[in-house]
C-alpha cells in the first residue's frame, strides 16, 4: 500500500512500503500488566544546573513536553532489579505465579557490557536470564529481543504471540526495562529526554478470546545510525532525522492498522503512542485526526522511557481505571533502525 501524508504526492519515507500480509494471530489475551519507576522525580531544574546545556525548564517543556523523569538512586538498582518489581505486579494482576510462566522475552536499549550492566550482579547486558533467577521463573524459556530499542514491546509481543501457540506454551512475560542515566552524554540537550523504569505484560494463550487483534511491524535500515553509540559507550541520537521522519512513519502505520481492520479513529477508545517527544505525538495526532480525549500519555512525568513507554502508559491507565474492560486500544511506536509498528488490542 502506498500512502501519502497529504493525499497528493507519495512521501519518500513511506512510498516504498508494500502492504503487510494478513495476520493470523491465534487467540492470545493480555492477562496482566505492571510497571515500576525508580526513585524520586528528577525535575527539569537538574538540567538548568548543567551550564553547558544552556537550557531551562521552559525550554525543556516547550521542546519535549517533559516536566520530570525518574532515575535509580544508586547502582544497586539497575534494569533487572526494576524489571523484577514490574513482573511481580504483572503476575499479581494476572493471578499467576512464577511457575505459570513458560516464556520470558526481555527487551532493553540502554544496558551495555561493563558501562551499564543489566543488574547489580550481571556484567552482561541481557535482562531475561538474570530476571529468571531473581524472580524464580524456573520453568520459562528466556531470551532478549535487542536492537529495536523503543519498539521493543511491540516486537516482543508479536514474538510471544507467535511462540505461545506454536510451542504449546501457556503464558509469556514480555519485560521492558531501561536505565539510561549511565549512558547519557550531558553535553547534548537530548539528555533531558530520557527516564528510567520497567514494565511487564503477561500474554496468555489459555483463552478462546482474541485479545491481541493485530500487529503491524516495519523496518527501514536506511536510518540505522539515527540512534547510535559513541566511542565512549554513550547514547548518540540524531534528533533532526528522528523528528523529520518519525512522525511520517508513525502516521503511516497508524492509518495502516486501522484501514486493514476496517476501523476508523471513532472506533478506538484509546491511543497509546510511544512517549518519545510530546511534540512528535501531537504531530501524529493532527495527521490522523486523533482527538485529545482519546490520547494517553505519561511522558510529562516519566520522560522518554524507550521500550517501557507504551506498556507503562497502558499499565498506569489500567490501574487508574481510565482504561476499562472491553476497551479497544491502538498503540504505535518507533525505535532504532528505524523499526516501527502498531498493535490493536481489546482489554479483557
Amino acid at each position: 500500500m502506498t500512502t501519502t501524508t497529504t493525499g497528493t504526492a507519495p512521501d519518500p519515507a513511506t512510498a516504498h512500503l508494500r502492504p503487510l500480509p494478513p495476520t493470523a494471530i491465534a487467540p492470545v489475551r493480555l492477562a496482566g500488566i505492571g510497571h515500576y519507576f525508580p526513585g524520586e522525580p528528577i525535575t527539569n531544574a537538574h538540567f538548568e544546573q548543567i551550564e553547558a546545556l544552556g537550557i531551562d525548564d521552559a525550554w525543556i517543556r516547550e521542546n519535549t513536553g517533559i516536566v520530570s523523569r525518574h532515575w535509580p538512586a544508586d547502582e544497586k538498582e539497575r534494569a533487572v532489579e526494576m524489571a523484577a518489581k514490574a513482573v511481580d505486579q504483572a503476575l499479581e494482576a494476572a493471578g499467576l505465579g512464577p511457575d505459570d510462566i513458560d516464556l520470558v522475552i526481555g527487551t532493553t536499549s540502554t544496558t551495555r557490557p561493563r558501562t551499564n550492566p543489566s543488574s547489580a550482579t550481571n556484567n552482561y547486558m541481557d535482562i531475561s536470564l538474570p530476571l529468571q533467577k531473581q524472580v524464580g521463573l524456573r520453568h520459562a524459556t528466556c531470551f532478549d529481543v535487542t536492537s529495536v530499542a523503543c519498539a521493543g514491546f511491540m516486537y516482543g509481543t508479536a514474538t510471544a504471540a507467535a511462540m505461545l501457540p506454536a510451542l504449546g506454551m501457556r503464558n509469556a512475560l514480555v519485560v521492558c526495562a531501561e536505565n539510561p542515566r549511565p549512558i547519557l552524554n550531558f553535553d547534548y540537550r537530548y539528555s533531558a529526554l530520557f527516564g528510567a523504569g520497567a514494565a511487564a505484560a503477561v500474554w496468555s494463550a489459555r483463552t478462546e478470546e482474541r485479545g491481541l487483534l493485530d500487529v503491524a511491524l516495519h523496518a527501514d535500515g536506511s536510518y540505522f545510525d539515527a540512534f547510535d553509540i559513541d566511542e565512549n559507550d554513550k547514547m548518540l541520537m540524531r534528533g533532526r532525522e528522528v523528528g523529520a521522519v518519525g512522525p511520517k512513519l508513525l502516521s503511516h502505520v497508524g492509518r495502516e492498522i486501522l484501514e486493514r481492520n476496517g476501523l476508523t479513529v471513532d472506533d478506538i477508545d484509546w491511543f497509546v503512542p510511544h512517549q518519545g517527544n510530546l511534540n512528535m505525538i501531537n504531530q501524529v495526532c493532527r495527521t490522523l485526526e486523533i482527538p485529545r480525549e482519546k490520547l494517553l500519555t505519561n511522558i510529562q512525568e516519566r520522560g522518554n522511557t524507550s521500550s517501557v513507554s507504551i506498556p507503562s502508559c497502558l499499565s498506569e491507565n489500567l490501574r487508574s481505571g481510565k482504561i476499562r474492560s472491553g476497551d479497544l486500544v491502538a498503540t504505535i511506536g518507533i525505535g532504532r533502525g528505524f523499526s516501527w509498528g502498531a498493535m490493536l488490542l481489546r482489554i479483557p
